[in-house]
């Protein structure tokens, strides 16, 4: 078996209910939705039968749906409804990778410590 995808491991922190395969599986059933607004239930249907059928677990997932909200992947149109900024989170993230790498890339700017010299014995 592959080791889970980073960004699905980070995505599972907070939503310790949910394996790492279930929060892959819940990402593809996001991406396989429209660009329409969407209710939990209708994601529901599209989920594994083990995740759809414990209530446990479908609670995880909204809280997955508002870590997804957080970082903007999501939003929420109304109360009951969220929907897509993007086909797929792979396809939110890639320019937010490039800027990310483009940070990185940026010198940190520090400003110089001015040096103090302590005399010590009164020289």
């Amino acid at each position: 078996m592959s080791e889970a995808n980073p960004i699905v491991k980070m995505l599972s922190w907070k939503t310790r209910l949910l394996e790492t395969h279930e929060i892959e599986a819940i990402l593809a059933s996001l991406a396989s939705l429209p660009n329409n607004p969407f209710t939990l239930t209708e994601l529901s249907q599209l989920l594994p039968p083990n995740i759809a059928a414990d209530k446990n677990k479908r609670r995880s997932v909204s809280t997955l749906l508002t870590n997804l909200q957080e970082i903007g992947y999501l939003y929420r149109p109304s109360a009951r409804k969220w929907m897509k900024k993007a086909a797929t989170l792979s396809h939110f993230l890639s320019p937010l990778l490039i800027e990310l790498n483009q940070l990185e890339k940026t010198p940190l700017k520090v400003q110089a410590r001015e040096k103090r010299v302590l005399n010590i014995g009164g020289a």
